[in-house]
């Protein structure tokens, strides 16, 4: 799906657009007469909105016409998804779609002469930039906490694919960053270069057209990072809003890379989107939006912040560095790939935790085998999958980890909530208690089935996460099954009376894995609060699926030629956790702290 630039979504983005018009007549001429870049405000808390929707039909039933909206509820029509190629390997599958480093000059076979550092990308012949966010490093090549602001440590620029990219920086300390690499900072005109093609006469609104294509890049994420973790009270002092537990959120800063279409021709990521971006010019400058924001002071490469001084910094700053190239000589082979790497935690130190927030139940100690995917490393290989299981008997419709899914499911079901649990000032998300549901859709006869529990690994105690949807749908592929339709999903949750959670109409938070205080530890770091996916005898849907709500979020397919990545369930945190709600902003490469999956097949 593509919308151009300037179409209206969200929270009424035309309005956005009508305001940067008037801050360019005020603030026009800062950068370039020819081109209004878009706003003299500084960053704009603005909240996109979660999707809140049913699933479309399993394959072989389309969308009744006429259907009714509720509570954003949206039936979209599914396909199947595309077959698995056999014998795939597991191993470093993490960005699998992102293009190699690439020698940008002339045709195929025309060799550059000039060539750019390793994980840097030529533009136009005459400067290189980073492909990807910076990180940090010590000088003794140790890495830096991207949750950590700088302070007095001495620390270089780094890039690579699936690098948590760096957040809590200044511009100076961005530009000192890069000089210890021997680079330095971008100037705005060479970013706009990158990514709109030029900065006088630009040939793309967005880096990778001149179109918005919707989830492309880590941008317009719901909710407000900083509310959740103060109970719905917005932060906006210095202090606050450089906690290191922002971004360790789900839904905000993803590695580089993990948005594999929000890339420029010459194959620079994350131009738009994901951490705002200093430049050096006649002002210091912030340029692209962030995972919260990117219309609010000019759309896509247009985004500009210029209210901050070269000393600012907060979560939502980033930065990545230019040079110049170097001429070529004699064949050149294009750089290698850097290892994903899992960014480091938050030190061990006061100023990693809030002062006043209590003491929490912590779980610092690893509880996943080391050496492999897990909550402490989202960079490490996956684990293997194990033996298939078989069928306890031959009369059996379904293997023996998976339980049978049969009957009718409503498709559109009339679910009221009676009141909302949420804290105060948060959205309505949470539901304290529903009244019967009322299916004033038809009726779909489905049979199926389902993983039991959450996909656990040999040798895991926990559900596996850190997983994206390609890499669940390729575990899955190793064992015979596939990733659930978000209508088998849905169904095998709600029942045939369209629960609205699989344990009746009233939220219980202590019967599923959800509601969880204490999401971080005093240090500072996302606390792991998953549980084994069979010690939750309560959390059961109606058919005897456990934990299919709360404790890890659960990718499923939703097909018809568009996005197919969505999330169902909800995870730990207090949130959209029941059957009908879904989270369709991260793209299919997005792998985060709360992502894991179960399978299903076909039944015999």
């Amino acid at each position: 799906m593509t919308r151009k630039a300037g179409a209206g979504f969200g929270r009424k983005v035309g309005a956005k657009r009508a305001r940067s018009a008037r801050h360019a007549l005020i603030c026009g001429g800062v950068l370039f007469s020819a081109w209004s870049l878009g706003g003299c405000d500084g960053l704009g808390g603005v909240l996109g909105q979660e999707a809140d929707r049913g699933a479309a039909p399993a394959p072989g039933l389309g969308s009744s016409a006429g259907q009714r909206q509720v509570a954003g509820e949206v039936p979209v029509r599914v396909s199947p998804p595309e077959p698995e190629a056999p014998g795939q390997d597991l191993q470093d599958t993490r960005l699998a779609s992102a293009k190699d480093d690439v020698p940008v000059a002339g045709g195929a076979d025309e060799k550059p002469s000039k060539i750019c550092p390793k994980g840097m990308a030529l533009i136009q012949g005459r400067f290189c930039i980073d492909r990807w966010e910076a990180s940090l490093e010590t000088t003794a090549g140790e890495a830096h906490s991207p949750y950590q602001s700088v302070g007095a440590e001495k620390l270089r620029a780094t890039t690579g694919p699936g690098n948590v990219p760096q957040g809590y920086i200044s511009m100076n300390e961005a530009g000192a960053a890069c000089q210890r690499a021997g680079k330095r900072l971008c100037s705005t005109a060479e970013w706009l270069d990158a990514c709109a093609g030029s900065s006088k006469r630009p040939l793309r609104s967005y880096p990778y057209g001149n179109e918005e294509s919707e989830d492309a890049c880590n941008v317009d994420q719901p909710g407000s990072p900083t509310m959740v973790l103060h109970h719905g009270r917005r932060k906006t002092d210095s202090y606050w809003m450089n906690d290191p537990r922002i971004n360790q959120l789900g839904g905000t800063v993803a590695p580089g890379g993990s948005f594999d279409q929000c890339v420029s021709p010459e194959g620079v990521y994350d131009l738009v989107g994901n951490l705002l971006e200093w430049t050096q010019g006649d002002r210091p400058l912030l340029m692209g939006g962030y995972y919260l924001d990117s219309h609010e002071n000019g759309d896509g490469c247009r985004y500009v912040t210029m209210r901050h001084g070269a000393d600012y910094h907060d979560y939502s700053t980033g930065f990545r560095c230019c040079a110049a190239p170097a001429e070529a000589e004699g064949d050149q082979e294009p750089p290698s790939r850097p290892p994903l790497k899992a960014p480091p935690a938050p030190p061990e130190s006061p100023s990693a935790a809030a002062p006043s927030d209590p003491p929490s139940a912590e779980t610092d100690q690893p509880r996943d085998p080391p050496g492999k995917r897990s909550f402490e490393h989202p960079g490490a290989r996956l684990p293997d999958v194990g033996e298939r299981a078989g069928y306890s008997t031959a009369e059996d419709a379904c293997p023996a980890d998976m339980v049978l899914v049969e009957g009718e499911r409503c498709t559109l079901p009339i679910q009221e909530c009676k009141y909302w649990v949420d804290d105060p000032g948060m959205p309505n998300r949470a539901c304290g208690e529903f009244k019967p549901s009322v299916c004033k859709g038809a009726k779909q006869p489905m049979r199926y089935c389902i993983d039991r529990y959450e996909f656990t690994p040999p040798s895991y105690s926990y559900p596996i996460v850190n997983v994206s949807w390609g890499e669940a749908q390729l575990m899955c592929g190793k064992l015979g099954k596939r990733l659930c339709y978000e209508a088998e999903w849905e169904f095998a949750c709600e029942g045939p009376d369209a629960l609205p959670y699989p344990y009746g109409y009233k939220r219980d938070g202590a019967a599923c894995n959800h509601d969880r205080p204490d999401l971080f530890t005093s240090r500072g770091k996302l606390n792991d609060q998953r549980v084994p996916g069979d010690s939750l005898n309560e959390c059961k849907s109606p058919f005897g699926v456990y934990n299919i709500v709360g404790n890890v979020d659960e990718w499923t397919t939703r097909g018809g030629g568009g996005h197919r990545s969505i999330l169902r369930g909800g995870w730990w945190l207090k949130g959209r956790n029941r059957c009908r709600a879904a989270t369709g902003s991260h793209g299919e490469n997005y792998a985060g702290a709360q992502t894991g999956f179960r399978c299903c097949q076909a039944a015999r």
